[in-house]
């Protein structure tokens, strides 16, 4: 069976996420989807007034609610420390022992994939899924993934995703400003005012 990954803060959960899992399902029709939020981020600090990890995944299950088959996970925010993927590859390769890994990754994240920590473990755990995240990266993409094919034997699937309009940082900084982010869902949005998140 297919199990597609993806990871991140997502801070908040956003419908440029909603659209990337979108172009996966369409692209690789994995029979799971698991969305992760992290715990804490390995690579970078929450902003302030940040959601708790436990708020984080309620708005991702409010975010991911409409999509069939997809579902939002738990399973780093039950483990301590960094959120590093390579450990949560590992714990779910135990519970899908026979399943086919697809890593979904942004552009930018695989043109740094050789900083992750036991990125070799990934590559011969995953498959990975990229999406393009700016217009004009497919060159880029293209060479890059040569590379990671021909020294580290890496399997890489180009996902076609028409980017989307989003960014958490200007999302989180219209949100302190008790402004509307157009690039919010509005089961999220108003989750995000109850609970008085990113002020």
């Amino acid at each position: 069976m297919k199990l597609a990954i993806y990871g991140g803060s997502f801070n908040p959960p956003h419908l440029g996420h909603v659209h990337a899992v979108r172009c996966v399902l369409e692209t690789l029709q994995p029979d799971r989807f698991l969305v992760i939020p992290d715990n804490l981020p390995p690579h970078k600090e929450l902003s302030s007034g940040s959601p708790s990890p436990e708020d984080r995944l309620a708005l991702c299950r409010l975010a991911f609610q409409d999509l069939p088959g997809v579902e939002v996970s738990d399973l780093e925010l039950r483990r301590s420390g960094k959120s590093y993927t390579s450990d949560t590859v590992s714990a779910l390769r135990v519970l899908y022992p026979d399943d086919s890994f697809y890593l979904v990754i942004g552009s930018d994240m695989l043109l740094c994939f050789r900083q992750w920590v036991r990125y070799r473990y990934l590559l011969a755990e995953c498959t990975l899924a990229v999406l393009s995240r700016e217009g004009g990266d497919s060159e880029q993409l293209q060479k890059v993934s040569r590379q990671l094919i021909a020294e580290e034997h890496a399997r890489i699937i180009l996902i076609p995703c028409i980017p989307f309009p989003a960014s958490s940082t200007e999302i989180r900084m219209l949100l302190a400003r008790r402004e509307y982010p157009s690039a919010l869902d509005d089961a999220v949005y108003q989750a995000i005012l109850e609970k008085h998140f990113y002020i």
